[in-house]
């Protein structure tokens, strides 16, 4: 028999998990692997000596690339077998995402907050993409519901305890933005006397143990902070339009965003001054502080280092709907009209999600069209080296497995391709015919001059441009 209580607490999360399974789902390997996915991918296919010895360089901890490296052992590397971790970690999440809503406020708010989510086109981003982000706002949902199971209903059996500091410890060995959560929630109890007053125990034993449990991998992240201090690849905000750009983001479409705004601003100005009113007060401000505090911390902080990207913000997008819901349950409390917002604000996130967002980076069709303009005397230069793995994924699955990057170079070179920075050392006067791929090859490399050079001793007689940032360029000699 399913009773209300069987049907708000198992039914409904389950629907929600499914609908993400099915609409993330759709559209897994239409868009090329792209960006660093190829990187993620290629190291994670390596063997684990190999995958230890790059994390003592790497810019990311090393959960991602332990979980891909075993789903590869068993699935393979295609498109869609990369992503379906994402895929699943991505839809799981409204699990968590509803349970907050349905525990520490009521059943409209969770339903409204799991229908933003599972319809955000952000999410969906994310969860065709292999990369750590959608690892990361599984375990942000799953440290959040149980750290306010234990200082929202004093609820300190050792279940929660276990599974916060578990979610928080993989959380930090996920991405160093997890770190960014853990911050939320040391300060919110040591500035509120009462709670830190009931759990500053608590707060102790939370701070030694992820000191404890991330101290094999302390040294990494300082030495990140520093180098990172010097600078960023990301560029500094232009101005305080990139907050309405990054909620627009957030909320897939400009009418969306228009409206979700505004009903965050008036649910946010409400919540202040009907305080005593509301039921959920601390769950309020918790859900209120985890994305306000470091949206706009690493917007500000942005313009010293730069940090304030879409990817980096996939731990604070989790509250997103959740403040969004509150906000919107708060503003109206007649009957007859408290479902209009959250109705209308929901209606637009059905409407406006793009399952099939493309990632603008068309490497697949890049390469298909490289291969049609190759021949017997055709010099295919990749410029920069940074885009070697994107090439060789597309180029030569089998040599895509390769373990040694220098015996892949030496492979291609064999078969007159050549990944490079600039065209120092290199013997091309000699062809007859040249193909040049440039990936921006001026952001990574500036200064390179290979098409300048080319210009000068060759003759352009085509180009050819695929989105978002790929030239392909065919010389012939003069």
């Amino acid at each position: 028999m399913i009773t209300r209580s069987n049907y708000t607490r198992y039914y409904l999360p389950l629907f929600f998990i499914l609908l993400g399974l099915v609409l993330k789902g759709l559209f897994l390997g239409s868009n090329s692997l792209g960006g660093d996915e190829p990187f993620s991918v290629y190291h994670s296919q390596q063997s684990l000596s190999n995958l230890f010895s790059i994390f003592q360089q790497e810019n990311n901890p090393p959960l991602h690339f332990l979980l891909l490296h075993y789903w590869i052992k068993y699935f393979g590397i295609s498109e869609i077998s990369v992503r379906i971790p994402s895929l699943i970690f991505s839809s799981f999440t409204v699990l968590f995402v509803y349970r907050i809503g349905l525990r520490f406020f009521n059943l409209r708010v969770a339903v409204i907050a799991s229908i933003i989510f599972t319809f955000s086109t952000y999410q969906v981003i994310f969860a065709h993409e292999a990369r750590a982000y959608a690892l990361m706002g599984f375990l942000t949902a799953v440290s959040m519901f149980h750290y306010l199971e234990i200082i929202h209903s004093k609820n300190r059996n050792f279940r929660n305890f276990f599974w916060f500091f578990l979610a928080n410890t993989l959380l930090i060995y996920t991405h160093f933005f997890g770190f960014f959560i853990l911050f939320i929630q040391f300060f919110f109890i040591l500035f509120q006397p009462r709670l830190l007053k009931d759990y500053y125990k608590f707060l102790l034993l939370f701070s030694g143990v992820m000191l404890v449990t991330y101290s094999p991998y302390m040294w990494l992240i300082l030495s990140r902070f520093s180098s990172a201090a010097g600078g960023t690849w990301v560029s500094p905000p232009s101005g305080i339009s990139e907050l309405y750009e990054m909620l627009r983001a957030f909320s897939n479409a400009p009418v969306t965003a228009v409206f979700t705004i505004m009903t965050m601003v008036a649910g946010f100005v409400l919540l202040i001054l009907k305080r005593r009113k509301n039921p959920a007060r601390m769950a309020t401000r918790l859900i209120f502080c985890w994305f306000y505090l470091p949206f706009l911390f690493m917007f500000v902080i942005s313009f010293r280092i730069p940090m304030f990207l879409d990817r980096y913000l996939m731990f604070l997008s989790i509250g997103f709907p959740l403040m969004v819901a509150v906000s919107a349950d708060f503003v109206i409390h007649h009957p007859k009209f408290r479902l209009l917002i959250p109705g209308l604000i929901c209606l637009l996130f059905l409407v406006t999600v793009k399952p099939n967002k493309t990632n603008k980076r068309e490497v697949r069709e890049t390469v298909q069209l490289v291969k049609q303009l190759e021949g017997n005397n055709t010099l295919v230069l990749v410029a920069p080296v940074h885009f070697s793995l994107n090439f060789i994924y597309y180029y030569d699955r089998h040599l895509f497995q390769f373990p040694d990057t220098e015996l892949i170079q030496k492979k291609l070179n064999e078969r007159s391709v050549y990944c490079i920075n600039g065209l120092e050392g290199l013997d091309y006067k000699s062809r007859k015919h040249i193909v040049l791929v440039d990936a921006a090859s001026n952001f990574s490399a500036p200064g390179n001059n290979i098409l300048n050079t080319l210009n000068a001793t060759f003759n352009q007689t085509n180009k050819h441009h695929l989105e978002e940032i790929f030239d392909i360029y065919e010389f012939e000699h003069k």
